[in-house]
């Protein structure tokens, strides 16, 4: 068996841990894989205030009681079942995020190992995963969870805030019919250009196909929030499913992929579909491996961040990150800055190199995805650069929340022409 001491991720270049994470066998991954046949039951909060989340812990905790889950569960044929939340730190010091289902015994959500320990002493908005007894679930209806946090807090106010609960249960794919299908376009092996049509076939004995999602496993910016760059790109807005290339409600099932800000990749690019049926169950289809970017002159270089803030929250004081730029700046036609963040309604500018190069946008006390393009490029430099957001002053003479920039930070796309 391959070991892989994910502590050691730090040092290890993102295009050969991404190898090493790709060998692992599915089993010991969370979140589906290729090959997969698994139903997902997904809960979110409706209403309520901080973008319509579930505060854990502190004093405004929704008090820790049972969430009751509306759906019928249909345990025929599972092999095992997962829970992942969306979850936003918050307050920076908050850990040991835990689940009890049906009253059953606590158990705690992994911190990312993608961002340097303690986790909780940097913002992050993330989707952890455990895995659940199956035992623990109820065939049918009356499944319920509750959701605590550690009570240890250096200002006495933990606090998490859910945005979406989901389950998710597996099947074995010898005593479940199930949907089935391919991708069958592009061709394994493939060059990949700016415009790229993902077609899958779909079928399934229980009815008709719902829906086909198209994802991508390669390099990317990081809205996961774990710090990975490179693996299947997807995430959750309130238990929606988003970040992936596309969705297909209708046959022929196909999306068009514009591929103009997706990063030069260091490893092939591999495609694959997610196929659900009007029963709801999902197959992962295998994936289509070995494609590359070829788009005619054009490339895209990914900045990564570093020396990335502890408790980046703008009320603070300005927050800065470095990036470093390797290609020739005489060739880009533009950048784009994209980042996570909550509340950035109070944002007060980013700067680049002591230049302002945007100010605001968003919403308060909400989070938001941005991805902000940037025509001019004179302030950019070869080497390292520094980026920083402004401080947020008061309103009307009293302190207001700022804006927390969640990791890894805030990521610089440039695209070139050769």
């Amino acid at each position: 068996m391959i070991h892989f001491d994910a502590k050691l991720a730090g040092w290890i270049p993102s295009s050969v841990a991404g190898i090493l994470i790709a060998v692992l066998p599915s089993a010991m991954l969370a979140a589906p894989q290729p090959g997969d046949l698994f139903r997902e039951y997904r809960w979110t909060k409706e209403g309520g205030d901080a973008g319509g989340s579930l505060r854990v812990g502190g004093r405004l905790d929704y008090g820790g009681g049972p969430v009751e889950l509306a759906y019928d569960f249909d345990l025929d044929g599972a092999t095992r079942v997962e829970v992942v939340v969306e979850k936003l730190l918050c307050h920076d010091g908050t850990r040991g995020l835990a689940i009890s289902v049906n009253d059953h015994e606590w158990i705690k959500f992994p911190e990312a190992k993608g961002i340097p320990e303690p986790q909780w002493d940097y913002q992050h908005h993330t989707y952890p995963i455990v895995d659940v007894p199956l035992k623990q679930l109820n065939v049918g209806v009356g499944n319920q969870f509750r959701l605590r946090v550690d009570e240890e807090h250096s200002w006495r106010w933990p606090q998490n805030l859910i945005y979406g609960v989901h389950f998710r249960v597996y099947y074995d794919t010898e005593r479940k019919p199930h949907p089935t299908g391919r991708l069958v376009s592009p061709f394994k092996n493939a060059k990949l250009g700016t415009k790229v049509e993902l077609r899958a076939e779909a079928s399934s004995p229980n009815g008709r196909i719902e829906r086909v999602d198209f994802f991508g496993r390669f390099e990317d910016v990081n809205f996961e929030g774990d710090g990975v760059y490179t693996q299947w790109h997807y995430h959750y807005v309130r238990s929606q499913l988003a970040g992936n290339i596309g969705s297909a409600n209708a046959a022929p099932w196909s999306v068009a992929w514009d591929t103009s800000w997706v990063p030069d990749q260091p490893c092939p690019v591999e495609l694959a579909a997610w196929i659900t049926d009007e029963t709801g169950l999902t197959w992962f289809t295998e994936a289509v491996d070995g494609l590359t970017l070829d788009r005619g002159g054009s490339s895209v270089e990914l900045c990564k961040p570093y020396d990335v803030p502890k408790k980046w929250v703008t009320r603070k004081g300005e927050g800065e990150e470095k990036f470093h730029i390797q290609g020739d700046l005489a060739r880009a036609t533009a950048a784009q800055l994209v980042w996570c963040s909550w509340s950035p309604g109070y944002m007060e500018g980013i700067y680049i190199n002591d230049q302002e190069v945007f100010h605001r946008e968003g919403p308060r006390y909400a989070y938001y995805l941005h991805r902000v393009t940037l025509e001019d490029l004179s302030m950019l430099k070869v080497g390292e650069n520094l980026l920083k957001t402004g401080k947020t002053p008061k309103h009307n003479g009293k302190m207001v929340h700022g804006m927390e920039v969640n990791w890894p930070g805030i990521m610089v796309l440039i695209q070139y022409r050769k």
